[in-house]
């Protein structure tokens, strides 16, 4: 029997891309069921999701990247989905490389599958003072599992179902470093794979100034919060 994939598409002020990639991914994996999580955007993305006819959950406000992901596994979870895929709304994540996750989240019999921007030698512009958190976070990997992970920030990831259940039943996460942490130390399987990620064309990155010194710090006080709950869970068991 085959597994039930359901792509979860968190949006914020959408509106220029999220048709093209609902277009897209209806292309490439009519297979695939979708649900847009509508994190209270103010411009025309939820007319636009409702036009195609697409299932959209509208939250009433803008909670933020994180929580809008989780509300999307709690759904699919509430529905029965076998695996699930996160990618972004704005354009940047190729729908073509969906299917080629879930592979190898079979093939490779993981848990968790990262589509990653730097693994095998992949060159992807970023600024600089990004590029530095990135590799940071990248090396503090190494710490948590038998080998580095080189994209610890990507929005792109393919998780089984009881990945999931850990994480939406967990403490909150904006499901970065904090996540394969997480997930490493109760010893699901997380594996990298190699994707192609477009330059952002419409709307603004959720990265602003501010955030080179807020996202730092708050990665690193969520690492610490689960590796005390993955310490917790795994007295309990």
């Amino acid at each position: 029997m085959e597994p039930r994939v359901l792509v979860v598409i968190p949006a914020y002020n959408e509106e220029k891309t999220i048709a093209a990639v609902i277009m897209k991914l209806r292309q490439i994996v009519p297979e695939f069921d979708r649900v847009i999580v509508n994190d209270g955007s103010k411009d025309n993305t939820r007319q636009v999701v409702n036009d195609l006819g697409e299932k959209q959950l509208a939250l009433p406000c803008n909670i933020g990247y994180g929580p809008a992901l989780q509300t999307g596994l709690k759904y699919a979870l509430l529905q029965g989905y076998d695996i699930i895929v996160s990618m972004d709304a704005d354009g940047q994540h190729q729908p073509e490389d969906a299917p080629r996750l879930v592979t190898a989240l079979l093939t490779t019999r993981a848990d968790m599958v990262i589509g990653s921007r730097f693994c095998e030698g992949q060159a992807y512009d970023t600024p600089f003072s990004r590029r530095m958190g990135q590799l940071l976070f990248s090396h503090l990997t190494r710490l948590f599992l038998d080998h580095r992970i080189y994209d610890t920030s990507s929005g792109f990831k393919v998780l089984r179902a009881n990945a999931c259940e850990v994480l939406v039943n967990g403490i909150f996460m904006d499901f970065h470093i904090e996540t394969i942490v997480h997930l490493s130390l109760l010893n699901l399987k997380i594996v990298e794979f190699p994707v192609t990620v477009l330059e952002r064309t419409f709307g603004q990155s959720m990265h602003s100034i501010a955030s080179v010194f807020q996202y730092p710090l708050k990665t690193v006080l969520l690492t610490i919060a689960v590796l005390m709950d993955a310490f917790l869970i795994r007295r309990i068991r």
